[in-house]
């Protein structure tokens, strides 16, 4: 039977947007409880729902502003905790929970939960084992001093040097697609997370991490920063659809469609100059222009006109794939989207699953990419409804009898959705 790796650890998610609410999904799909803490307000990503908390419609769902699909895939099997934050009762019931969390995650500026009093080190008073991790666009200290200065995906590229490798040579500099700054900030809260979360095994106290975008993004770049913050030099230029240091590396155009190839080192017996060979061009292998991977990047438009000519004269891009793994040349097709959802590969490693969504039925999700021996990874349910959870944590973890609840839902400090209700009405005993 498959274990769930973080059983037993409660995370209280005070995170908006994708770079809190991914880092708190993963570990969610690793068993973690967690508990995302928000309040009805349309929110600045966009994402909206009706005044009985409703968020999840068959219309938004299918609409083309991905708000709803980005909420949905983010948040996916979290509790949804409606608590008014800016009242003296809500702020307490999160003190009482914070006794029994064991993970803090928030994405504010580092303003806000200063002002909210609920810091790391008012945190700690409260649960000496607590591990706090505050993720922010430039860390807490701010960008040169300014705490309040926020930041979002592309700035973070931007300050990152990701950007600045990536585009036309002579051209503007390009930001990549798919949120990538927000997901590898995630991904490094999850191991800071985690690591934390050992150490405490060892000397029973919680940490603190302070997480910066701009510096996340920047420790994943294993090849441009390394050799400039060794050499002192900039490591080439932008390289349009190839890579800056070696070619070819990177998207070429076949017949009807793209494909992907990296082909290095020199002499005839590399990839480099197998393909050359493949491609009925000899002559690349010795021509001084061509011989070396920097060789080749100076001369990149020569190299990929050579390539694409070949590819032109083949009758699809199977065909050419077929030819270069023949080969032992590195390759792949360039897929869109809708092609990873109907290809045969993520099928056989079941990338996608179904989540039934009350009142919408099934929905693909995207599985985590963790396949453990004896382990469960997996998306554990749909993305809450608007304090659809509030009676529960408050009962489970608190012991707040329902008297309690419905006058603090009077008051104005909690929040329980349709969805919420129904849930509590479906399960309450049975008295007649």
């Amino acid at each position: 039977m498959s274990t769930d790796l973080l059983a037993g650890i409660r995370v209280l998610d005070f995170t908006l947007a994708a770079v809190g609410p991914f880092c708190t999904r993963v570990l969610c799909d690793l068993g973690a409880e967690v508990i995302h803490v928000e309040w009805p307000r349309k929110r600045f990503d966009g994402q909206e729902f009706d005044p009985d908390g409703t968020r999840f419609r068959r219309d938004r769902m299918l609409a083309d502003n991905q708000s709803d699909q980005l909420f949905a895939h983010v948040n996916a099997g979290k509790k949804s905790l409606a608590i008014n934050l800016k009242s003296a009762q809500g702020l307490e019931l999160i003190r009482q929970l914070v006794a029994s969390c064991d993970v803090v995650v928030e994405n504010m500026t580092p303003r806000v939960m200063q002002s909210l009093g609920l810091t790391y080190e008012e945190l700690k008073r409260i649960n000496s084992r607590i591990v706090m991790c505050s993720m922010s666009g430039f860390g807490q200290a701010g960008l040169n001093g300014d705490t309040t200065k926020p930041c979002s995906d592309p700035i973070a590229q931007a300050m990152s040097g990701l950007s600045w490798l990536t585009g036309e040579r002579d051209g503007y500099p390009y930001a990549i697609g798919g949120g990538i700054a927000d997901t590898i900030t995630s991904m490094v809260g999850v191991s800071a997370i985690l690591a934390a979360l050992v150490g405490r095994n060892t000397t029973g106290e919680g940490q603190y991490v302070d997480l910066a975008m701009v510096e996340s993004v920047a420790y994943l770049d294993c090849t441009s920063l390394p050799y400039t913050a060794m050499t002192g030099r900039q490591l080439g230029a932008r390289n349009g659809a190839q890579n800056s240091y070696q070619s070819p590396m990177g998207p070429l155009k076949a017949k009807d469609g793209y494909l992907s190839i990296q082909a290095y080192g020199e002499g005839p017996d590399s990839p480099w100059g197998r393909v050359a060979q493949l491609i009925g061009r000899l002559d690349m292998i010795d021509d001084p222009r061509y011989r070396t991977d920097a060789d080749r990047v100076v001369h990149t438009a020569d190299v990929v006109a050579a390539i694409e000519e070949w590819l032109e004269s083949l009758p699809s891009r199977d065909v050419a794939l077929t030819l270069f793994d023949a080969e032992r040349v590195l390759c792949a097709p360039v897929l869109s989207q809708m092609d990873m959802l109907n290809h045969p590969y993520f099928a056989e490693r079941g990338t996608f699953g179904e989540v039934d969504y009350p009142g919408l039925g099934p929905v693909t999700m995207v599985q985590p990419p963790f396949k453990f021996s004896d382990a469960n990874a997996s998306v554990r349910g749909p993305a809450p409804e608007m304090g659809q959870h509030s009676r529960e944590v408050l009962a489970n973890i608190l012991g707040m009898e329902q008297g309690q609840f419905d006058e603090l839902v009077r008051s104005g400090a909690v929040f329980e959705s349709a969805a919420g209700r129904a849930r509590t009405e479906q399960t309450a005993p049975d008295h007649r």
